[in-house]
């Protein structure tokens, strides 16, 4: 039995963002975290996809390290960045 049968109306209201989103895009960090959670994956399915340790994505995401430049090619396509090629 229904409450109100005449009474049709339902609402739908969007799922609140988890604290651990970033609120601005500042570092890589934020970039990565943010990323991470928009494709619902861990930090260890990340760190094995990368070949670095759980560890590392998590200091990178706490802004404690930042990665090293011969990471940014996997980083730069994790992140869907496209890469730069105005090298001479």
């Amino acid at each position: 039995m229904v409450a109100l049968p005449f009474c049709h109306i339902e609402k739908t209201t969007k799922k609140p963002v988890s604290k651990a989103y970033p609120k601005e895009l500042v570092t890589i960090g934020d970039h990565v975290r943010k990323r991470r959670l928009d494709l619902k994956l861990t930090q260890k399915k990340i760190a094995a996809a990368l070949g670095v340790d759980e560890c590392t994505v998590w200091n990178w995401e706490n802004n404690r390290t930042s990665p090293l430049p011969s990471l940014m090619p996997k980083l730069a396509e994790f992140l869907d960045c496209p890469q730069r090629s105005d090298r001479h």
